[in-house]
């Protein structure tokens, strides 16, 4: 593996003092992790995050037996924040390290403890924006997919929600 990535390169410590940069670095050091090894698995326990400073990962979801690639991360993007956001989450993606890679490891304990810092302040912003970006991203093809579904025979009017979803979807019965 190669040398350790310095984390303060990052866009989103673009405004952090070096100070607080060094004492991100003594409360989350950065996590190394080999070309083709599984990070998150689909379905297990989600406890943690990671920031990644660099390398590259893959994220694929299996449904059904088949796996579908649905995208990368690139040095200064997040990948399992809902583990943050939701205490008994499981994850929805299987992550692995596409190339050797290196990542900040973000917990609960660090948001709790540092949450003075300006690095981690930082961090829990960038959480934020991550989080309406991928938000808006669901929601958008989600509306893409309403309109290409086919008007079923019986008024979508008298159909709930959840039936509604189902019949997008393609899963459950009507």
């Amino acid at each position: 593996m190669s040398a350790i990535s310095d984390p303060s390169s990052l866009f989103v410590f673009r405004d952090v003092s070096s100070r607080s940069i060094a004492e991100l670095n003594i409360l989350a050091p950065l996590a190394q992790f080999k070309m083709g090894m599984t990070i998150f698995k689909q379905g297990a326990k989600a406890d943690v995050a990671l920031l990644l400073v660099s390398g590259k990962l893959g994220v694929e979801v299996e449904s059904e037996g088949a796996k579908r690639a649905v995208g990368q991360v690139h040095p200064g993007e997040i990948v399992g924040e809902q583990a943050l956001f939701s205490r008994g989450a499981v994850r929805s993606a299987t992550v692995r390290a596409e190339t050797d890679s290196q990542a900040l490891i973000i917990d609960w304990d660090l948001l709790e403890k540092a949450a003075r810092n300006e690095a981690v302040v930082a961090i829990e912003r960038h959480l934020l924006g991550t989080l309406a970006r991928r938000i808006r991203a669901t929601n958008t093809a989600i509306q893409r997919l309403w309109k290409e579904t086919e008007v079923p025979s019986d008024p979508i009017e008298k159909r709930g929600f959840g039936q509604r979803l189902r019949a997008l979807f393609g899963t459950g019965r009507l």
